[in-house]
């Protein structure tokens, strides 16, 4: 089951200013991988962003109605995660 995770941005300093990035994932870990990706941390250990919410979360906050700083999704980041057979495998089946 993929989840939708928000990292978002203030207004100066990050790869956007203000909005968001939406990430697909199965896990906040596999999220924050993916967005690291895409947007290596300036500082190590520290991700490159404001803060990271999960969907419940945001849609409680006001960016979700009105934007956050003036912006609103930059992009979308999906993981793709493919299941590989090996041949082993499927003559065992």
């Amino acid at each position: 089951m993929m989840n939708r995770y928000f990292f978002t941005y203030g207004t100066e300093g990050q790869p956007f200013s203000g909005g968001w990035t939406e990430v697909l994932a199965p896990s906040s870990r596999l999220a924050c991988e993916a967005f690291r990706h895409h947007h290596p941390d300036k500082t190590k250990g520290l991700l490159n962003c404001g803060s990271v919410y999960t969907e419940e979360n945001f849609k409680q906050t006001e960016m979700y109605e009105g934007g956050n700083f003036g912006a609103r999704c930059h992009e979308l980041i999906v993981l793709h995660i493919d299941s590989v057979t090996t041949a082993k495998e499927e003559q065992a089946q």
